[in-house]
């Protein structure tokens, strides 16, 4: 038994004991009242038996009749009895032959009260337990004695012990029984509750998978529930922070080997000028090459900034109302200079006139040029790129197709992680084109669809909302004059 369960218990028991002593209390109490009330009726049967007896002898004057049935007073009743007169004399009867028979004063001072009042009264006497009943006699109407009873008024202690010992043993033997169902019931409730700081302890050991098992309808059973969303979200939580470990270290990976190759080119080529072992007619490659590299290494470094600040959430960017269809076709424009040294034709077709949105002219150019330099590069020379731009179903679609080498099935999830490159031979870059394009779009609430069949044709779709006031109020969250990108 916990220590939960024995405070519960514990309470349990106090309250128990409370009421049962309060419920024994209040049965004596009830008893002795009861027994004490059945008392003085019993004394008024008897003094309306007594005076409708004395009232029959009194009209036959019946004097032997009276003494007789005075006789019988004495042998059976339990109190002295007073018969007084109007006239004052008294003669009494009762448990107690031996006594004078005239009454107490107390006695006649009573009498005195029921001819006054010719009604039965009673009066218990101060500071004892003697009770004085008494009722008037009448004969044709008019009070002629008064009859009055003497008694101790006690309870009968045999039959109240009695009652009282057996609701004891009752409340006893109740309170025992109780308290058993109650360790039963404190133990059961107690268990879904271990059941959850079992499932906490394990979560604080780091074993996120682990549920509660806890199904009550009630609030026990939200906290269960609750706990086990709990776990469930510590759980993916930890696997993401895995997973972002992981992807650091592919990063630093990555970034090492990136960086590997042009830094070694530098540094054999400026060793081999410093040595002097390059021909004069040579040295021009050489220094070619060193600029070539040096320009290499220095896009990659700035992609890698560019990418770091748009995954950053923190980092604003620069929104104003813009056309995207301009931003389209001046990327269009750019790129139908590059693919026309390859004899690429780019097609555009767009039924929109004006396509009004909030985001950054920049950026957003640097999306499309991004995947119309990807569909150039992964063309053969003489081949075409299609472009269309339309609206359905309050978006805008702006769709990108080529005729290059397209992307394996298995591939197609990776196109948008940092650093993936394709192995088609002809391709050079950083690796970080698309991701930074899947950045860009992710910070305009842009999504993107591929679509590519290996060895035939790759298409990229964007679709971007129409509502311009869900975008305005992300504007205002992420907008900051003073920083510009």
């Amino acid at each position: 038994m916990n220590k939960i369960t024995k405070k519960l218990f514990r309470y349990y028991l106090i309250i128990a004991v409370c009421l049962s002593a309060t419920v024994f209390i209040g049965f004596c109490g009830v008893l002795r009242y009861y027994m004490i009330h059945h008392h003085l009726e019993e004394i008024q049967d008897q003094i309306k038996s007594v005076k409708k007896q004395l009232e029959w002898m009194l009209c036959e004057d019946s004097a032997q009749g009276r003494g007789a049935y005075l006789k019988y007073l004495e042998d059976v009743t339990l109190a002295d009895i007073y018969v007084i007169n109007k006239d004052g004399s008294p003669f009494t009867c009762g448990k107690n032959p031996d006594s004078e028979k005239t009454p107490p004063d107390e006695v006649q001072e009573f009498a005195d009260t029921i001819f006054a009042s010719e009604e039965y009264e009673q009066q218990k006497q101060e500071n004892s337990d003697i009770l004085y009943a008494g009722m008037p006699v009448e004969i044709q109407g008019e009070v002629t004695a008064v009859i009055v009873f003497v008694d101790t008024l006690k309870i009968d202690r045999k039959s109240f012990f009695i009652s009282a010992t057996i609701l004891l043993v009752c409340l006893l033997f109740s309170l025992i029984l109780s308290a058993i169902l109650a360790a039963f019931l404190a133990n059961r409730f107690m268990h879904p509750i271990q059941k959850i700081a079992t499932s906490v302890q394990e979560m604080i050991h780091g074993n996120y998978q682990v549920k509660t098992d806890v199904y009550d309808k009630n609030e026990i059973g939200i906290l269960a529930k609750e706990t086990d969303i709990l776990a469930e979200k510590l759980d993916t939580a930890d696997k993401d922070r895995e997973r972002m470990q992981q992807m650091q270290k592919n990063y630093i990976t990555n970034i090492s080997h990136e960086l590997r190759t042009p830094v070694t080119v530098l540094r054999s080529s400026i060793e081999a000028l410093h040595d002097g072992m390059v021909p004069e007619d040579k040295i021009g490659d050489y220094q070619e090459q060193i600029l070539t590299e040096t320009i290499s290494l220095q896009r990659l470094i700035n992609d890698m900034l560019e990418l770091s600040r748009l995954e950053n959430e923190d980092f604003p960017i620069e929104k104003e109302s813009v056309d995207l269809i301009i931003i389209l076709e001046d990327a269009i424009r750019t790129m139908r200079f590059i693919a026309g040294k390859r004899n690429i034709q780019i097609h555009y077709q767009n039924t929109e006139q004006e396509w009004p949105f909030i985001g950054d002219y920049g950026r957003l150019r640097q999306m499309f040029i991004a995947v119309l330099d990807n569909a150039v590069k992964y063309s053969d020379d003489g081949k075409n790129i299609w472009v269309e731009a339309f609206t359905k179903a309050n978006h805008y679609y702006i769709s990108i197709r080529d005729e290059g080498c397209g992307i394996p099935e298995d591939k197609q999830k990776l196109i948008f992680n940092k650093f993936y490159r394709s192995s088609y031979e002809r391709t050079s870059g950083t690796g970080l084109g698309m991701a930074i394009t899947k950045s860009i779009a992710d910070r305009h609430h842009i999504e993107i669809r591929l679509h590519s069949i290996y060895k035939k044709e790759t298409k990229l779709t964007f679709i971007i909302p129409i509502s311009i006031k869900e975008i305005e109020n992300d504007t205002k969250k992420t907008h900051s004059p003073s920083m510009i990108i």
